[in-house]
């Protein structure tokens, strides 16, 4: 592997981390700009999300938090076979930040110091498992356009089966790494329900 493929991927990556990172900025902005009816509607999220997990229902925590990452990881996932899904990959990442950005704030703006705790261990924590799936997710997109380009243009129409193979392997990949975030969030449960 010569150095400038791993530069390209680290460089990919940074610059998906960065859309995470600027969308989890825009969702706190976002939130603390939001008007006494967008908080109405928000406090009725944010209080099943914490009710969820006082109440302990790992089941519904698992599927919620499955579900949610499996929609963003399948969004990204048909992305890749196009070229002009490259642009949605990225805006599927800043979405999910701002998603995560809104999450934190609201629940810091309704338990203070207390909310700062929860949200780093029942958002940030997973969070960071999800990003990084997302993130390899959209590079993975990005690198199967190029891939697809290369076979259509050589007339390698044998060689599709076998791309598209892999590139549906790497996603189911990810997809696990989906369900070990679901279920670090079940355990963060389990731990930490009684303090909710």
């Amino acid at each position: 592997m010569n150095s400038g493929t791993g530069i390209y991927k680290s460089g990919v990556l940074a610059f998906f981390a960065g859309a995470i990172l600027i969308g989890a900025l825009l969702g706190a902005v976002t939130f603390c700009f939001m008007g006494s009816d967008e908080l109405s509607m928000l406090s009725v999220f944010s209080n099943s999300f914490v009710d969820v997990r006082s109440s302990g229902d790992l089941e519904e925590i698992l599927v919620r938090s499955f579900f949610s990452s499996t929609v963003f990881l399948a969004v990204v996932f048909l992305s890749g076979f196009s070229s002009l899904g490259q642009p949605l990959a990225v805006a599927v990442l800043l979405l999910r930040g701002m998603g995560w950005g809104v999450a934190m704030s609201q629940l810091y703006s309704i338990y203070g110091g207390h909310g700062a705790l929860l949200s780093a261990m029942f958002v940030l924590l997973p969070a960071v498992i999800t990003a990084a799936a997302l993130m390899i997710a959209a590079r993975e997109a990005a690198m199967s356009n190029i891939l697809l380009c290369i076979v259509f243009s050589e007339g390698q129409h044998s060689g599709l089966r076998r791309t598209v193979r892999l590139y549906a392997v790497k996603f189911l990949v990810l997809e696990a790494a989906a369900a070990v975030a679901a279920a670090l969030e079940c355990l963060l449960t389990i731990i930490f329900a009684g303090r909710i």
